[in-house]
């Protein structure tokens, strides 16, 4: 019953109209060096996954090559007598794995410069007086609803 009590005050507290604003947030003027950085975080902790799946095939093939074809280091099958990874080899995969993924997070950083540079060198060699037509989201109505 107490619990019951204390999640309604807490729902009721944390709905209450009081605590809502109409005015949004002013926009957050970050800086370009730290959406890069942030970029390449997500595409290297994205592409993390793939990287580690390929990494693990590829130490399980140079494992099987490496035993002469033993079938207890079969890639891909994991049978009940299949040798399972040491230590050193699982920390290699991920390793492996780190370096692949950061390697294309710089591929993608080198990219996404050179459009970047590439689309300045265009916006600089455009004659004088051509306008520069910049699309921005229009902003909220001040009524807050829709008219």
């Amino acid at each position: 019953m107490k619990t019951a009590c204390i999640c309604a005050a807490l729902i009721a507290a944390l709905a209450s109209p009081g605590r809502c604003q109409d005015a949004a947030p002013p926009p957050l003027s970050v800086p370009l060096w730290l959406k890069d950085l942030r970029r390449a975080e997500i595409v290297a902790l994205g592409s993390f996954p793939f990287t580690m799946m390929l990494a693990a095939l590829g130490m399980d093939t140079y494992r099987f090559i490496s035993h002469n074809g033993d079938s207890r280091y079969t890639p891909l099958i994991k049978s009940p007598g299949a040798e399972p990874m040491t230590g050193d080899e699982f920390a290699a995969t991920i390793a492996a794995a780190a370096a692949a993924s950061l390697a294309i997070s710089l591929a993608d950083f080198i990219v996404v410069q050179y459009k970047r540079r590439a689309q300045a060198k265009q916006v600089e060699n455009l004659p004088p007086g051509t306008p520069i037509i910049i699309r921005k989201p229009l902003p909220p109505l001040s009524g807050g609803g829709r008219e």
